[in-house]
């Protein structure tokens, strides 16, 4: 079972302390009160999205989190018959 995300605030609050305060991982990490991989995942997320600090003016929490874990649709188990050849078969 996956764990649970940890909240936008303390995932602002990790950017901010890595580009504004130049702080390391492990000291991210005590302050934050969060593993030191964590830490490492959320920066390295940013990263990869291109997110920068400061956070432009139109960017709230619920926009950071739509950059950081786009919605991904899940997967169809089956794949949906066909129809129209079903009916033309049942002829």
């Amino acid at each position: 079972m996956p764990t649970a995300r940890i909240p936008m605030k303390k995932i602002i609050e990790v950017l901010r302390l890595k580009y504004e305060a130049q702080l390391s991982h492990d000291k991210i990490a005590r302050a934050c009160q969060l593993s030191k991989g964590a830490v490492y995942k959320y920066v390295h997320l940013a990263k990869a999205k291109g997110i920068t600090w400061p956070l432009a003016d139109d960017v709230d929490e619920a926009a950071l989190e739509a950059l950081l874990f786009p919605a991904q649709e899940k997967p169809q188990r089956y794949v949906p018959p066909d129809c129209f050849q079903i009916h033309q078969e049942l002829k």
